[in-house]
């Protein structure tokens, strides 16, 4: 078995995965995965804002990041 870097993996997300945005926000990619993509930016060494669009690592899907008022219970 031959390894590749890490930084391989951007290489091969190139070519497209599933999208599957219509799940809305997940911590996790419908494959199991829970290692994402994400464009962020930093400001004095912290994250400053992040890009809501991902990519799972694992099978390229295309997903939303979860917000801090995702985890927020819902008044019924």
């Amino acid at each position: 078995m031959s390894t590749k870097p890490w930084s391989y993996i951007f290489e091969d997300l190139a070519e497209g995965g599933p999208d599957l945005r219509w799940a809305g926000p997940t911590h996790q990619c419908l494959c199991g995965n829970d290692l994402l993509a994400v464009a962020v930016k930093f400001e004095d060494s912290q994250v400053a804002f992040y890009l809501l669009d991902v990519r799972c690592l694992a099978c390229g899907a295309y997903l939303i990041a979860p917000t801090e008022i995702d985890d927020e219970p819902v008044d019924t």
